[in-house]
């Protein structure tokens, strides 16, 4: 397989992950409960989950298509993560019935920051056939 196809290919699942964010972002309004204060435990837990996998994605994509130090691949995938937060809460304020909060943005930065306290602690505690899945 040439680099290019290997490139494409390790960055799919980010993209399909951020298109799926977007889609979910444009309905009207998702609900989990009619008890609103598990609804928002439910959605919240969402945020901080979507994001927390969102950021692995950004990590393991550049994990297998750069020769970055981990320093840097955190970074950069912090980042990235936390700007498609804004840009999803940007989007939120076009959709009818829904609002862009900057308290989902925070939510989703946590999820983040999960993310990457995931990549560098845990991963490396974990087998090497498993880490050779996984990344």
């Amino acid at each position: 397989m040439r680099h290019w196809q290997k490139t494409i290919l390790a960055w799919l699942p980010p993209v399909f992950w951020m298109g799926l964010i977007f889609f979910l972002s444009s309905f009207h309004k998702l609900q989990a409960s009619s008890i609103p204060w598990e609804d928002f435990i439910t959605r919240k837990t969402a945020h901080f989950l979507e994001y927390t996998v969102l950021y692995f994605l950004y990590y393991r994509s550049f994990k297998k298509t750069t020769r970055y130090p981990l320093s840097k691949i955190l970074v950069l995938s912090l980042v990235l993560t936390v700007l498609y937060a804004f840009s999803d809460e940007y989007h939120q304020t076009w959709v009818t019935g829904r609002t862009g909060r900057p308290f989902d943005v925070g939510v989703d930065s946590c999820g983040a920051i999960f993310g990457a306290l995931f990549s560098w602690k845990i991963l490396n505690l974990l087998p090497e056939k498993i880490r050779k899945v996984i990344l």
